[in-house]
């Protein structure tokens, strides 16, 4: 029998409501079952990448900060609304499943992470095939560690001086916005201003440009999560480290320095040791991994 996944991913405005969101979402599912012309009896499941801390057991958000969602019960009311069996698991972990499942490389790696950088930051971890949650699958929460011990930005979790308070999409805007007001003429605030695209993809036209302060701005980001990079390999000592969200945007502007801090900093030369790849699946690495969660629960494991 044919096996197909649909998934399930949203990218939800901070607030939304997730009954707005899901109400929103089973439609497009909907339509997209009848154009796919799969009869039903031949869809193995869908799988639901959320964002935040998931009972995996339940099938229960249990808490996304940046959406402000807590006790969501994904699981009941997708399967619900679609009448089809249904997975929930982090979206970054769900990610790093869909590099691993069908990432197109020579040399399998035993230890994976995968990094998401957009609104939050997040980490999921493959080892020896197998996805790692950690003891109540929180494993993978890097946009959550602290690298301001004093000083630092509030966070959404509650906590001041989280990865995410350094280097994430809204940080890098305000972080330009700040400069664009210290030259309101300047090419910044000009490309603020006039350009097109979100106010992220501005801020990488500025740096394509030639903005020597957005460009600083940039490294100076990417240089905190380079260290988060480096801690990430002395405790995981993973083969690979795909990147994702922002780093595909500003990879020009991000990844040099990230890396080049990551493999300074990560001890005894471990972070040369690691081969470090942009995402193949672009801006698709959502919906690919909350399939990769369908398949490998329906299918792979009951095979």
């Amino acid at each position: 029998m044919l096996s197909v996944s649909i998934s399930v991913w949203a990218v939800c405005v901070w607030r939304w409501r997730a009954e707005d969101v899901l109400a929103q979402t089973f439609p497009l599912v909907q339509d997209a079952i009848a154009r796919s012309g799969i009869q039903r009896e031949a869809i193995v499941g869908v799988g639901v990448g959320a964002s935040g801390l998931v009972d995996l057991e339940r099938g229960i958000n249990l808490l996304a900060p940046n959406l402000g969602w807590r006790e969501v019960p994904l699981r009941d009311w997708v399967a619900q609304a679609l009448d089809l069996p249904v997975c929930v698991d982090n979206n970054v972990r769900a990610m790093a499943l869909a590099e691993s499942m069908f990432g197109k490389r020579d040399k399998k790696a035993n230890a994976l992470a995968f990094v998401y950088a957009r609104i939050g930051v997040g980490a999921g971890f493959v080892v020896n095939g197998q996805l790692y949650h950690g003891s109540v699958a929180g494993a993978g929460e890097i946009g959550h560690t602290t690298l301001m011990a004093n000083g630092g930005e509030p966070c959404r979790c509650g906590n001041v001086g989280c990865l995410e308070t350094l280097i994430s999409e809204p940080v890098i805007v305000r972080q330009a916005q700040a400069l664009a007001e210290q030259h309101p003429e300047g090419l910044l605030a000009t490309t603020l201003r006039e350009g097109e695209g979100a106010l992220i993809d501005r801020v990488f036209s500025a740096a394509q440009q030639g903005d020597t302060a957005t460009r600083i701005m940039l490294e100076e980001r990417a240089h905190y999560m380079g260290i988060a990079l480096a801690n990430l390999v002395n405790v995981l000592n993973p083969d690979l480290i795909v990147l994702g969200g922002l780093f595909v945007q500003g990879k020009r502007w991000l990844v040099p320095t990230a890396e080049g801090t990551m493999r300074t900093r990560a001890f005894g030369g471990l972070g040369e040791r690691v081969q470090l790849e942009i995402t193949q699946f672009g801006h698709e690495v959502g919906v690919i991994g909350a399939a990769s969660l369908a398949l490998n629960t329906f299918f792979y494991q009951k095979a």
